[in-house]
């Protein structure tokens, strides 16, 4: 509207300044009225060409809009899980299991769009409070997808998985499909609602209702308080490390220079007694 006010007074101003006649209308030159009536019918069709020029460029940037919308939906493409696995309960598993769960199956292809079997995998830790945090949510996640397998493996102990599939903290939320890992859970908050949304978003599967965390879950299988068991890796670093540095301060100056003051001093010392004796 704002153009066409603009196109409409512009004319206006042009019209009522100077008005030249139409050569095709050379006969009105006499006629003032038949001039201002000519050239009022140009005004009214410049302003009819305008308008639908706008009606036209709208109607263009609405439909590149909406073509715009439309692709980046078409690009976004879906999990399809398998349905009728019926999951009530996490499952822990070690190395070896989750390799046997993970192998892929050869009838199946890797797309997306081919229904396979889809299994969400916690790397957690028993040492870690962040673990012990998210661990009853898990415990709660396969009663709102029971067709989806909940697995979860201990990542400090296991560390087959680690580097192939970049974990690099714990507890780290992993969604398989055929074997092969699709999408990495990014969310800050480790609870029930924000994991049901993670899945949903990546499968369409809707939760089953009235999904919530009870008692029962902080029990386990994924422990929800954090043990207080040694870290031998842990241990092994730290010893390394002092030995490392004992090493090389063995081999710097300080090191030498202390040891040339005591066997000075020691040295001293026995000579002082030896003369104390002759005496």
């Amino acid at each position: 509207m704002f153009l066409i006010y603009n196109r409409f007074l512009l004319i206006s101003i042009g019209t009522v300044a100077y008005i030249t006649p139409d050569v095709e209308n050379s006969n009105n030159i006499g006629n003032p009225k038949a001039v201002v009536g000519n050239e009022l019918d140009r005004i009214k069709d410049d302003s009819e060409y305008v308008i639908e020029n706008t009606v036209e460029t709208y109607d263009n940037e609405t439909l590149k809009n909406s073509a715009n919308i439309t692709g980046s939906n078409a690009t976004h493409k879906f999990i399809n899980c398998l349905r009728g696995y019926n999951g009530s309960t996490v499952q822990l598993v070690n190395d070896t299991e989750l390799i046997k769960l993970l192998v892929p199956d050869p009838k199946i292809s890797s797309d997306k769009n081919a229904a396979a079997l889809c299994i969400a995998v916690l790397f957690y830790s028993k040492t870690c409070p962040f673990s012990s945090m998210a661990a009853p949510h898990f415990n709660a996640l396969p009663r709102a997808f029971p067709d989806i397998k909940m697995v979860a493996i201990n990542a400090m102990r296991y560390h087959l998985f680690n580097t192939q599939n970049g974990i690099v903290g714990v507890p780290t939320l992993l969604l398989f499909h055929n074997g092969r890992a699709i999408v990495r859970y990014n969310d800050s908050e480790y609870n029930l609602e924000s994991f049901i949304k993670y899945i949903k978003r990546h499968t369409l599967i809707e939760p089953q209702k009235n999904s919530v965390v009870t008692s029962y879950d902080f029990t386990g299988p994924v422990v929800s308080s954090p043990s207080k068991e040694s870290d031998m890796l842990l241990i092994i670093s730290w010893l390394f490390i002092i030995t490392c540095l004992c090493y090389y301060f063995s081999q710097s100056k300080v090191c030498k220079y202390i040891a040339e003051t005591i066997q000075r001093n020691w040295r001293e010392s026995e000579q002082h007694i030896e003369h104390e004796h002759i005496d």
